[in-house]
């Protein structure tokens, strides 16, 4: 406020960065209020004032202003085609290179060491070279100077300027008197100015001050923590206990290192000082903190939303980015059927969920590899008929991105952000509710984006939609967002940002030894001889440990109570606290309490209090549910599932209801070639086709060696054929060594079914229907052979071995072959076959006339069993299933199972608890 009242008119006041001057614009404006008219205050950014400068001087319309400023992207591009004319880049960083490039040739300008007119051909190599032999360098040493003469070059060719280049010309418009010079300015809160910027500053006023900071005597703490999380934490309920006391104190909370871990900061903050910010029904309002870093609109629900809806662009996807797609909350119910003309919106939002649900659901099913664009299509298509939807949105807006992605190829960025526009308004995008105040900004933010991405066509030329795509992501990524929100009482500041402004209280995090001060990261394009005798940033621990220094005592002198914490951790190393502050400092505390007392590692956040609060609060009631309503008569024929409902119900009836009555499913992950399921189907068909070419026993001996291979090819070229019509991604290569293992398999079945007595295979892969405990099944048969005697025989395929002996438990495991033998009262003997290279077995039961291996009389099966003939184990059967099947039916929901053999119901455990109930148990 001095500094204000104290410059005359047409003076200016310049800060480091935009936070400062709304400070300053803030103080000004409270001492202005018993005037009611008054000027704003000359108060600016050093930033925002160059920029509005180079602005007034477009006005004016100098000539040299004329030249575009290019923004960070179009540098790339430009130093991305310098970098092909003069460097092999077959073992580079290309794109870390042209950022090292790009800074190289910013501080070389801001500097001073290289000027506009240095900038070209020999001009460049004069500037240079007395620089190069004062440090006793070699000029081949340092490609960075070939790079900058070719980037200049592309330059020129566009008639453009960097940043850098811009604030030249600005000095020279004050030297030259094309700006007319100002009175005085004031510079405050500067830790380090570049001495282009000094010299720019210096040509445009007549007399320049320098206030140094303001330093309060302060009472300062040193708080150790365990890491960087309790550090976060300690601060939070340190702020959470100021606000307590005082609700209009003015508490900063200075992170080192802030734009690395600002999300965990943000987390936190919201668990202790407002928690009900984290429930998802809650609207958003404004927080009591407010941050100086900002987050890339690429993070942001809107900004990170957009890019994954024009993912559809790609026409092909795997679940994770075809979940993030369907799912994505800014897809809306608008709709294009034709080009630019909108169609209707969906009458009913619910109804279009559940369409992409289930859409979602039955792509899973196929375990795909990839999800083709006509897939979904297709599929959407089908859904929509079928849930009978009267005006269905999804399937017109798949087909409407589909023909655009059909017929869009390479365009020029332009054109590219013209569609991606078009893409995002035929999804509805950003949703059918209206965007609350950070998301329109966020919106608006978007159509930045895209005017950058336009920009770039005269740079790139004709692009690809994957080159565009990476363009958008790129500039997306580097777009700062920074909601624009009143001031919360708790400021959390870099180090940078926290220059010269003043708090009721100050609390510092992250200020280990390890951490502060920084350690120094010249540039690696540069010499390093050059870097650290103009101290350049970030050249050496000197001038690291000398910023620092002036930094330190800048943020202690910032408040009359500073807390310092520091991680007693990093990197697995033990650290304390940077020398840079007292050695010996008043007091030492532990971190802030939780509730009774308890340390931050031990209490956690306060969610975690709430909850052991709310545990305590009262006797909680344990109230046993195990019953699910009961089947409707729809339910019943046939039930969904088939023998592995009641093989479900028998393992854990909880997880049966959960699995086939819920819909609680996961499928395989996808694999490249065919999964166990696929192969076994495929094993399946081949031995299917094999029988109805030979469908007895005396034929298979009556065939010879070569008929016989030959009859097993043709089997399994045909039951390749037809599995291969939904496998099309898969090669030629694949399905020939997937024909020489089956033949090869087959080939081993056969030699242990020439051992068997005389058979015929009466039918394969056939249907059976059944009804058992008031439920109606529809069961699939692998083989049914009927033996000389005329009784039957029932055959399922495995390729692993099944255990006969549950086939005697009360509740049956394994009641896919006992309902099979139910079904066909002519059935004397049922049996797995085991087809399996090296391992091809029988293993069954039943009174079989002639024995075979592997196949055991039922008095055989156990020794002194409970069961002595074929008509005593199936009426075992029958009552067995009949319960199972009555308690499916009735709704039985008790979670009791065998660990051992449900092996497959891990996926059931956030829905049955088990892990909780047996923990709660032991």
């Amino acid at each position: 406020m001095d500094i204000l009242s104290q410059l005359p008119e047409g003076g200016l006041l310049l800060t480091p960065n935009n936070r400062l001057r709304n400070r300053c614009q803030q103080v000004y404006a409270s001492s202005q209020r018993d005037r009611q008219n008054w000027a704003p205050p000359a108060v600016e950014s050093l930033q925002g004032w160059l920029d509005s400068t180079w602005f007034r001087l477009q006005q004016q319309g100098w000539q040299p202003a004329w030249k575009p400023v290019l923004n960070p992207e179009q540098r790339q591009l430009l130093w991305q085609r310098a970098l092909d004319q003069t460097i092999e880049r077959q073992l580079l960083n290309s794109q870390q290179l042209c950022r090292d490039a790009d800074a190289a040739l910013s501080q070389l300008l801001q500097w001073r060491i290289l000027d506009l007119g240095q900038l070209q051909g020999e001009a460049l190599e004069d500037a240079i070279g007395p620089h190069l032999e004062q440090f006793a360098l070699a000029r081949d040493a340092f490609p960075l100077f070939d790079l900058v003469q070719a980037f200049i070059r592309e330059l020129g060719e566009r008639d453009a300027i960097t940043p850098d280049m811009r604030d030249l010309l600005l000095a020279r418009a004050f030297t030259e008197g094309v700006l007319p010079p100002l009175p005085r300015i004031a510079m405050a809160g500067f830790a380090q100015v570049s001495p282009l910027a000094e010299h720019i500053i210096g040509s445009a006023a007549a007399t320049v001050e320098r206030h140094p900071v303001t330093r309060l005597d302060s009472r300062v703490s040193i708080v150790p923590c365990a890491d960087l999380e309790e550090e976060l934490y300690s601060a939070a309920r340190w702020a959470a206990r100021h606000l307590s006391r005082d609700s209009h104190a003015s508490l900063g909370i200075v992170v080192n290192n802030l734009g690395q871990c600002r999300a965990l900061v943000e987390t936190i903050f919201a668990r202790v000082l407002e928690p009900q910010a984290l429930d998802p029904d809650q609207p958003r309002y404004t927080l009591p903190f407010n941050f100086s870093a900002g987050t890339p609109l690429a993070q942001t629900p809107v900004g990170g939303g957009a890019l994954q809806l024009l993912e559809i662009l790609q026409d092909q996807w795997d679940y994770s980015q075809l979940r993030n797609l369907l799912f994505n909350p800014f897809w809306g119910a608008a709709s294009e059927v034709q080009d630019g003309q909108p169609g209707p919106a969906a009458a009913d939002e619910d109804s279009e969920t559940a369409l992409r649900c289930a859409l979602f659901r039955q792509l899973q099913k196929r375990e795909l590899w990839q999800v083709r664009g006509d897939t979904l299509r297709y599929c959407a298509e089908q859904l929509a008929e079928k849930l009978e939807l009267a005006q269905p949105v999804l399937p017109r807006q798949l087909e409407t991105v589909g023909d655009w992605a059909r017929r869009w190829h390479q365009a020029p960025a332009e054109t590219w952000a013209e569609r991606f526009s078009r893409v995002l308004g035929a999804l509805g995008w950003p949703g059918p509710r209206n965007p609350d105040s950070q998301e329109y900004q966020q919106l608006s933010l978007w159509e930045q984006v895209l005017e950058e991405l336009a920009a770039l066509s005269p740079f790139t030329g004709i692009l690809t939609l994957n080159q565009a795509l990476q363009h958008l992501r790129r500039i997306a990524s580097r777009t700062p967002f920074q909601a624009e929100t009143r001031d919360g009482p708790v400021q959390i500041l870099g180090v940078l940002e926290a220059g010269a402004l003043s708090f009721d209280h100050l609390r510092l995090v992250g200020f280990g030894q390890q951490q502060w001060p920084p350690a120094p990261a010249p540039n690696p394009l540069l010499p390093v001889q050059w870097q650290k005798h103009w101290q350049m940033p970030r050249a050496s621990a000197e001038r690291e440990l000398e910023l620092a220094a002036e930094l330190t005592a800048d943020l202690l002198g910032a408040s009359g109570e500073v807390d310092v914490s520091y991680a007693r951790e990093a990197d697995g190393v033990e650290q304390g606290l940077s020398a840079l502050f007292p050695p010996q400092p008043p007091s030492t505390r532990q971190p802030e309490s939780g509730v009774d007392g308890d340390s931050d590692a031990a209490s956690g956040y306060t969610l975690a209090q709430h909850y052991r609060a709310l545990a305590q609060s009262a006797q909680l009631e344990t109230v046993p549910d195990p019953v699910f309503p009961a089947l409707r008569p729809a339910e019943c024929a046939p039930v969904r599932g088939g023998s592995g409902v009641l093989k479900a119900q028998a393992l854990c009836p909880l997880n049966a209801q959960l699995h086939y009555r819920l819909g609680a499913v996961t499928y395989n992950a996808p694999t490249l070639g065919l999964n166990p399921a696929e192969r076994g189907k495929l094993m399946h068909e081949a031995l299917a086709e094999f029988w109805q070419r030979c469908g007895d026993s005396s034929q298979l001996h009556q065939l010879s060696d070569e008929a016989r291979d030959s009859t097993i090819s043709a089997s399994v070229t045909e039951a390749i054929r037809q599995v291969r019509r939904h496998q099309a991604h898969l090669p030629e290569g694949f399905w020939r060594l997937e024909q020489q293992r089956l033949e090869r398999l087959l080939a081993q079945w056969l030699e242990l079914e020439m051992t068997r007595p005389g058979f015929r295979v009466e039918a394969t892969e056939f249907q059976q229907a059944m009804e058992i405990g008031g439920l109606r099944f529809e069961l699939r048969l692998d083989r049914l052979d009927r033996l000389p005697d005329g009784a039957a025989m029932v055959i399922d395929y495995k390729s692993r071995q099944p255990s006969v002996r549950d086939w005697q438990q009360e509740r049956l495991r394994e009641p896919q072959l006992p309902m099979y033998a139910l079904a066909r009262p002519d059935a004397r003997a049922i049996a797995f076959g085991q087809v399996r290279f090296g391992e091809c077995t029988w293993s069954g039961t039943g009174e079989l006339e002639q024995p075979v291996a592997g196949i055991k009389a039922v008095g055989d099966l156990e020794k002194d069993g409970p069961f002595g003939n074929w008509a005593q184990l199936a009426e075992h059967w029958q009552q067995s299933l009949e319960m199972l099947a009555t308690e499916y039916r009735t709704g039985h929901a008790s979670l009791q199972f065998d660990r051992i053999k449900s092996d497959n119901y891990e996926n059931l455990w956030p829905l049955n608890r088990w892990p909780e109930r047996e923990q709660s148990q032991s």
